[in-house]
């Protein structure tokens, strides 16, 4: 994780994770784990972790999860901030501010170094093949292929705010994870020999920093989510063969990983509490499970249509909520779809655009998605006849559902309102003929959106509502009407609802309207 802003961080305590799990204490800013397969190594960044100070270190842990040796490293000479780390040939490379050192790891000498005039804070960094190495540049997102006999340096690539790398040498594929300009909206790529990197699909919008092959198809990838922390990160296991990516909840902080395919085990150093937490994949998925599917609102729905169109939410703490759903920008300036951890803002105009972490939304509504329910439709279907068989699949009635529908549209119908300046806010109904129109034809895409129930009428819109967006992510906007086929349909029973209400003045006086219930009113006086 480098971010130049974290020399000023302060240190942020959280509750234990609830996964099965093993801890070890006492490091100085642990950024990384590596191993060579039998012995395993944790990098120290000491208490600045840009700062050439001569504090950072390398210690030694068993496989198990014990300490060895706090500080294995460097036995002569000064390591300053090391962060990434790879092994070959029993010499361990570090990446430590603008320069890589080698150790061996037997006799602990220092066997290699070399400095990168350009470089300012040199990050990751991986074995690749015939005596040649790679490390990532955050600052610059220079990728750099490093001969370790020779001292020859190349640059095989540019990705802004390069993390994480890791090289497959079965597949012969490089694929490299960043933080995101804004901290936040980072993206994955990957490169296979000689051709230039491509970023991957269906993940995007976190703040990526390790990244491992868990096999020849899958990925493992740490997201702090955002910056500053928010009391919890992610990881993913993205699937290279369906282009999807699925996230599980972790502690924050989470930085370089290492994943050991025989025992199956993650070894996350989580930076900013010192410690490093070894965790089974399959008990840290299992476990996380409950995190998923818990409908996050902010804002009341009959005060959107009042008129209150102020954004307060931002969009970085939106992503801490879920990563999946809709909502409103700012001064009702267009429609609001997330998808994959991705926000996106859906124009009058009918441009559709990624909204970045600081901008703020009047009301949205959020989970983090994981279906319990998917099934097929590959006739062509009348939005009636899809919304006729999805509800037929909703066992409770009065329950809530997340539902995502992505398949072949032969049209959308959308719409977008245009943003509105003049104060009092109009209400929205007063501006229906200000809404603009989109038949979007023959594009793949999804429609994002959910079922409630009519006891949150009111809070939320009852029935179904849905958003669309293309799968260029180029079109998108408030479904009115669609037509396709070959339709993947994938629902998620909510088992809560979080609410969330503006703290702003315009939402403290905003007045409601009073819902008449005689029943409860009778009841309440006893008549």
């Amino acid at each position: 994780m480098k971010l130049k802003h974290i020399c000023t961080a302060a240190l942020i305590c959280i509750g234990a994770n609830s996964f099965s799990q093993q801890i070890i204490n006492g490091f100085a800013t642990p950024e990384s784990v590596t191993t060579d397969g039998k012995r395993f190594f944790v990098s120290n960044q000491g208490q600045d972790v840009f700062s050439k100070d001569g504090d950072g270190f390398i210690s030694e842990i068993s496989e198990d999860g014990k300490m060895i040796e706090l500080k294995f490293l460097p036995a002569n000479g000064v390591l300053n901030a090391p962060k990434g780390m790879t092994i070959e040939n029993g010499i361990l490379y570090v990446a430590d501010i603008e320069r890589i050192v080698g150790f061996d790891i037997n006799t602990r000498k220092t066997v290699f170094e070399l400095s990168i005039p350009q470089a300012t804070v040199l990050n990751d960094i991986c074995g690749l093949e015939n005596g040649f190495i790679a490390v990532t540049e955050t600052v610059s997102g220079n990728i750099y292929k490093i001969a370790t006999k020779t001292k020859s340096v190349e640059i095989i690539g540019n990705i802004p705010t390069a993390n994480g790398i890791n090289y497959n040498r079965i597949t012969k594929q490089l694929v490299v994870c960043t933080n995101g300009k804004n901290y936040g909206d980072g993206s994955v790529y990957i490169k296979t020999g000689n051709s230039a990197f491509t970023q991957v699909p269906n993940i995007a919008g976190g703040f990526f920093d390790g990244i491992e092959w868990i096999d020849n198809r899958h990925l493992l990838i740490s997201d702090w989510v955002t910056f500053p922390v928010k009391g919890f990160g992610k990881m993913w296991i993205y699937d290279l063969s369906e282009n999807k990516g699925q996230s599980y909840l972790t502690g924050e902080s989470i930085a370089d990983i290492y994943y050991n395919p025989v025992s199956q085990k993650i070894y996350m150093p989580q930076m900013f509490h010192n410690k490093v937490i070894i965790a089974e994949m399959n008990k840290l998925i299992a476990e996380a499970h409950p995190h998923n599917n818990v409908l996050y609102n902010y804002g009341v729905i009959d005060g959107f249509i009042g008129g209150l169109y102020k954004g307060s939410l931002a969009v970085k703490d939106m992503k801490l909520k879920g990563d999946f759903g809709l909502g409103a920008p700012d001064m009702l300036d267009g429609e609001l779809t997330v998808l994959n951890g991705v926000a996106y803002q859906t124009k009058s105009t009918g441009e559709t655009v990624v909204l970045d972490n600081d901008h703020k939304s009047s009301f949205a509504s959020v989970t983090f998605f994981k279906a319990d329910t998917t099934f097929i439709i590959a006739d062509s279907m009348q939005q009636k006849e899809i919304l006729e068989i999805i509800e037929n699949k909703l066992a409770n009635k009065n329950g809530m559902y997340a539902i995502r529908v992505s398949g072949d549209f032969g049209i959308v119908r959308t719409r977008a309102f245009p943003a509105v300046k003049e104060e009092p806010f109009p209400l929205l109904s007063n501006i229906l003929d200000r809404q603009k129109f989109f038949d979007i034809r023959n594009t793949g895409g999804t429609l994002v959106g959910y079922h409630l129930p009519e006891y949150l009428n009111g809070i939320q819109i009852s029935g179904f509502h849905f958003h669309y967006l293309s799968s260029s992510s180029q079109q998108g906007g408030h479904v009115l009407d669609f037509k396709g086929q070959n339709f993947k349909i994938e629902i998620a029973e909510l088992g809560r609802i979080e609410l969330d209400i503006p703290k702003d003045k315009d939402f403290q006086s905003f007045k409601f309207k009073a819902r008449n219930n005689e029943a409860l009113k009778q009841v309440e006086q006893g008549k």
